[in-house]
């Protein structure tokens, strides 16, 4: 039998969740650095706010190194005050061609820390698949209400959107599971 557009329509949304707190994973830094640790820092210049990733080329040097190559070395004194005031965990230091970014080893009440905050993503991205298996689930109740469905066919699509939530926790569950590993390896 062919999947309901309301369970399609619910399966997108969760999906959306699972990218979002995804994103967010992807800030927390691991016993690796990634140029997506800078992505939530903005750079004011001329008088606009820019991503930093917009100004910048950033890629890793090795495992606690990022090396930021701004398009324009003028930047360079705004982007530093940028990452200063963003407070990422390594203070920058040019050459004026571009910027370096040593980070210290993590240590293991730090790695903890994130470990907690990635627990903390799970739980908020949890609550909103909730809450969207709720929205979804209530609709079908009310196009039932409203003769639109048969009492069957609401059972139906309600089991399927329990399942696509189902499918869709677990999902976020081994994706945590997976970046608390990498953050609690040395």
């Amino acid at each position: 039998m062919k999947e309901h557009e309301i369970t399609r329509q619910a399966r997108e949304h969760f999906q959306k969740t699972i990218n979002t707190m995804s994103d967010q994973l992807s800030t927390v830094r691991a016993s690796r650095v990634s140029p997506a640790i800078l992505e939530p820092v903005t750079v004011e210049y001329a008088g606009a706010k820019y991503k930093l990733s917009e100004l910048a080329m950033i890629v890793a040097q090795d495992a606690r190194t990022l090396i930021i190559e701004p398009w324009d070395v003028s930047m360079i004194p705004a982007i530093s005050r940028s990452l200063q005031k963003a407070n990422v965990g390594a203070n920058p230091s040019d050459d004026g061609k571009r910027i370096k970014l040593v980070f210290p080893s993590l240590s293991q009440e730090r790695r903890e820390e994130l470990a907690r905050l990635v627990d903390k993503y799970l739980e908020e991205s949890r609550i909103a698949l909730r809450n969207i298996r709720r929205e979804y689930i209530d609709e079908v109740k009310a196009r039932e209400k409203k003769k639109e469905l048969s009492e069957d066919e609401s059972r139906r699509i309600q089991n399927e959107i329990q399942k696509a939530f189902e499918e869709y926790e677990k999902q976020m569950e081994q994706i945590c599971q997976r970046k608390r590993k990498e953050i609690m390896e040395e």
